[in-house]
């Protein structure tokens, strides 16, 4: 019977003995655990708070890394001295998302024909493999470039096709390559060669100083499509805005002068890489009411991109649009819908086919 006791006693210190092992193995890796998980929170609490910041303090505040990957460093390449010399300028760029096969397609046969003599630019932004295969059949001379362009690189915000975040972000990358640009959006089409005008006003013309970048002038005003949330950021008022004409950012054409470089593109793309600047709280580009009176308010509609872009021009050139602003952009171009753009990319592709099938 005694020994029966000592025998049990025994099994019980070595359970317990083994329990305390155990427990005491894992009470590191439990602790660790812990801590890790504190050091996260803490960081993902002060990213948070930082950002709040930003938001709160309305500061074009854009982490360095980005600026300097597009070109904003202390020595940048700047028109005239830094350009592409074996080509004429401007350079041609626009780009594609995934689905915009058909309108590049169209872009880039319609560029070749109209400017032969300048490069087209084509941003890849996301294109399936067949499709970036397609593009590279049609856009295979030294005179037309496909560029990859990772938009995972940026803020997530960036990637949204519905802001267009990335669209001054593609054309300063072009800008600092070339020198200048002539940024087209890819259901766009050149109606005319000509446009030695342009050129003309944006670089100036004899004794006549150009402003470097030249839009077109819409019939809305600033103000009413873009949200008050966002002037605070450039520390103005929207009342500043309420006869200026708001221009499109669908189709620029803008040349790197020092200028430009810092009063535009900087600020814009700074707007453009804060969450909070290019999507206020309550913007959205749907549901506008342009029957409001007068027709300067706003009309609920934000226009992202090209909101920040407006304010940008009506502060740099002290709300006189005349500086940077042409009308009649269908003297220069016509719109292309997808349905248009697929039925003329079956017709190349049956004239292609028909064309072998003669040469067989």
């Amino acid at each position: 019977m005694r020994t029966k006791s000592y025998l049990l006693g025994f099994i019980c210190i070595v359970a317990t003995t083994l329990l305390i092992i155990i427990f005491g193995d894992q009470r590191p890796d439990i602790q660790s655990i812990v801590t890790e998980t504190h050091k996260q929170l803490k960081n993902n609490i002060q990213t948070f708070k930082e950002n709040l910041k930003v938001a709160e303090e309305k500061k074009l505040t854009a982490d360095d890394k980005y600026l300097n990957f597009l070109g904003f460093v202390p020595n940048p390449r700047l028109y005239p001295l830094s350009v592409w010399t074996n080509t004429t300028l401007p350079v041609i760029v626009s780009y594609l998302c995934d689905g915009d096969i058909d309108q590049g397609i169209g872009l880039t046969r319609n560029i070749g024909h109209f400017l032969p003599n300048h490069t087209l630019l084509l941003y890849n932004l996301g294109l399936r493999r067949y499709d970036l295969q397609m593009i590279l059949s049609y856009c295979n001379s030294s005179r037309c470039i496909v560029m990859d362009f990772d938009l995972s690189d940026f803020p997530s915000h960036v990637n949204d096709q519905h802001l267009h975040a990335f669209r001054p972000l593609v054309i300063q990358d072009a800008l600092n390559h070339a020198g200048a640009v002539f940024f087209i959006e890819n259901n766009l089409r050149l109606s005319t060669s000509n446009i030695a005008p342009l050129i003309n006003k944006a670089v100036g013309n004899g004794k006549k100083h150009g402003s470097g970048i030249i839009t077109w002038r819409t019939q809305h005003a600033v103000t009413s499509l873009t949200h008050p949330r966002m002037f605070n950021y450039f520390r103005t008022s929207d009342e500043s805005f309420l006869f200026l004409p708001m221009v499109e950012s669908t189709k620029l054409l803008i040349y790197n002068t020092e200028a430009i470089h810092s009063d535009v593109m900087l600020p814009w793309i700074q707007c453009c890489l804060i969450h909070d600047c290019i999507l206020p709280i309550g913007a959205q580009s749907g549901g506008c009411r342009f029957d409001k009176k007068p027709q300067y308010r706003y009309s609920g509609c934000h226009s992202y991109d090209a909101a920040a872009l407006n304010i940008v021009l009506g502060l740099k050139f002290g709300l006189d649009d005349t500086h940077y602003a042409v009308e009649n952009s269908d003297q220069y171009f016509h719109t292309v819908t997808p349905t248009l753009a697929a039925e003329e990319l079956v017709r190349i592709q049956e004239n292609s086919t028909d064309s072998f099938t003669v040469d067989s």
